[in-house]
Order: structure tokens, then sequence, then C-alpha cells
């Protein structure tokens, strides 16, 4: 019984990010830039982690006497790459393309960037079936987009798109390196960078998109974001990683992919081509693969 409340439980989680995606455009619609939305959003997420710590603090969960200590050039860099840049542009380019093209890029970007990582810095990648995979991956990313009829405004956000997951790679290729190196505790390794990059995306926001009207509507929209999708979901999605297999929880988290393409079509009234479905399926089947292959090597 207790193994089905956590398959659930991490199912729930999934479907809570996805409706991130669709949010986000009704957010958008509403008339907030990208940046600000988005630190807006992980203000509110790095502020209630914050309380649900002090929380556990105080219930004597959570205490830990000899900290490790990392330099605050680290705590800035790892703000910068995994919040900065990995999700200010990915907003940015969520803000240019549909949803389900926002998830498709994702999926395949931070997959590559980080087998590039893998491979190059921590080098526990050594199998030719990750590669083979990453080109299937690919091919089905080519076949989505067939004719490859862009526009303007699509190519920036691919652009945006791939940016972003390279910051997402560095950012954890280089917090996992911390915690094998025991240079941070997990906790801190997400909320100080959290806050640094809010605070980073906030400013952007305020320069190059100004100050954002202010409605009730919007307030239920980073509320929601921030707490649920965002922080409870976080702490949830963090519970059942104890207690669930690499193999299930790389499963549950695919679904992500088929699940932002039915909100995709259920919110906007998206139609896909049969092409578009076999992309879909091969790239997903693909990214699948290659998550399965490298957690067997690591």
């Amino acid at each position: 019984m207790r193994s089905l409340w956590v398959v659930t439980a991490a199912v729930l989680v999934t479907v809570l990010w996805s409706t991130s995606y669709i949010i986000n455009k009704f957010a958008f619609m509403d008339g907030i830039g990208p940046f600000m939305l988005s630190g807006l959003r992980y203000l509110t997420a790095v502020l209630t982690l914050w309380i649900l710590q002090a929380m556990n603090y105080k219930w004597g969960k959570d205490r830990e006497v000899h900290a490790p200590q990392i330099p605050l050039h680290s705590y800035l860099v790892l703000g910068i790459l995994g919040f900065l840049v990995a999700q200010g542009l990915q907003y940015g380019g969520q803000s240019l393309l549909t949803p389900t093209q926002s998830s498709l890029l994702l999926s395949i970007g931070n997959t590559f960037f980080v087998v590039l990582m893998d491979l190059l810095w921590l080098r526990e990648i050594r199998s030719l079936t990750i590669l083979a995979g990453i080109a299937a991956a690919m091919a089905g990313t080519l076949l989505y987009y067939y004719p490859w009829d862009f526009e303007q405004s699509n190519i920036f956000g691919i652009g945006l798109m791939m940016i972003s997951s390279i910051g997402y790679a560095v950012h954890l290729t280089m917090t996992r390196y911390l915690l094998q190196t025991k240079k941070g505790r997990p906790a801190d390794l997400v909320t100080l960078p959290m806050f640094i990059g809010a605070l980073g995306m906030i400013l952007i926001g305020l320069i190059t998109e100004g100050v954002p009207v202010i409605t009730g509507k919007l307030i239920l929209i980073l509320l929601w974001l921030g707490s649920v999708n965002g922080a409870l979901a976080f702490s949830l999605w963090a519970w059942t990683q104890k207690h669930l297999s690499a193999y299930k929880s790389n499963l549950i988290n695919n679904l992500m992919l088929l699940e932002v393409v039915l909100l995709d079509i259920v919110f906007f009234s998206r139609s896909l081509t049969p092409l578009q479905i076999i992309g879909l399926t091969v790239t997903g089947a693909a990214i699948l693969a290659v998550q399965l292959t490298r957690q067997r090597q690591t």
C-alpha cells in the first residue's frame, strides 16, 4: 500500500509541474514578462522552502551541527546558471513557443547537455548506447518539426531553450560534484542559489519588462506556481525519491512530455499531425532509454 502512495505522489508532482507550462502561458497573456514571472515565482518558492525548513528545525527533524561551507562565489555561480540562465531563459522560450514545443525542447536539451557535461567533467558516461539514444531523440525532434518552416519567434524561442539547457546541465553537474565531495548541504545548494537567481531575474525583469500590473489573478498564479508547483512539489518529489527505484523515478518523470501534450490540447485546442505524434513518441522513448542507461552507469 505504501508503494502505491509513493507512486501516486510522484505522478501528482509531474502533473503539477506539467500544469506550470499552461499556467505560465495564461500569466504571459495577463501581461507579465518571462523574467519577472520566473523571478517572482522562485522568490515565492524559496520563501516557502525557508518556512518549511524552519519548521523542520523547530521540530528537530533537520538539525546539522557542522554544516559544510562552500564559498559565496559558488552560490553565485549556481544561482546564475541554475536559475537566472536555466529558468529565466526557459521562461523566455516558453513565452514564444507552445507548451508542447517547450516541453519537447527542454527534455532533449537537458538530456543532451547533461550527458555532454558527464563526458567532459565527471567522465561517468562510457556507453555508445547513450549516444545512439541522443541521436534518436534528435531525429524524433526533427520529425516533430518537419517541414522545418520556422518563424523568427520560433527560432529565437528554440535558442533560448537550448541556452537554458546548458545552464541547467552545468548547474546540475556542479551541484552533484559539491554533494559528492561533501562540500555543501543539499538544502543550501537549492535555497541560496534559488534566492540569488530570483533576485537577478526580478532585476532583469524590472529593467527590460517594467513593473507588471499586479492583479488578483496574477497573485494567485504566483502563489500557486511558487508554493504548490514549486516548494511543495519539490519537497514531495524529494520524499518520493527516498522510496522509488531509479527506474520507476525516470519512468514517472518522463510522463511529463505526454502530460504537457494532453494539457496543451485541452486548454489551447492544439492539434497534432501523425508525424508529430511519431516524433514525440520517438523522442520520449529515446530520452527514457538514455536516462536509464546513465542511471545504470553512475
